[in-house]
């Protein structure tokens, strides 16, 4: 089955992507911005999942053992939604802080 799971707000048109079966360990770059901060600029290839939506990825292809990169505009959020992923068994995880810092981070 081939599905997914809206990150929502009710402008945003992001979706977590959600397939069946994870083979194996993914990165995925994390944005946890509103979708109007997402739409004003973000790291190419990162998803939208805004910080009130971040419970979503437990019903995505998004797995505990994938690395995530989290980042937001002053890392406040960041670090709320490194907190919840962390409480939902998520354990490879980056909090890389504001957008900037992220792109640092994964240009390095």
């Amino acid at each position: 089955m081939n599905s997914t799971v809206e990150a929502t707000t009710t402008s945003n048109t992001s979706a977590i992507p959600n397939t069946s079966k994870s083979v194996a360990a993914k990165q995925y770059l994390i944005d946890v911005r509103s979708p109007q901060e997402f739409a004003s600029g973000h790291i190419p290839g990162s998803l939208n999942v805004p910080l009130q939506t971040i419970f979503a990825v437990a019903n995505s292809d998004i797995q505990p053992q994938d690395s995530l990169i989290v980042y937001c505009a002053s890392g406040m959020r960041a670090t709320q939604a490194v907190q919840i992923l962390e409480s939902m068994g998520y354990r490879n995880i980056v909090n890389a802080g504001t957008l900037s810092a992220a792109s640092d981070y994964i240009s390095q």
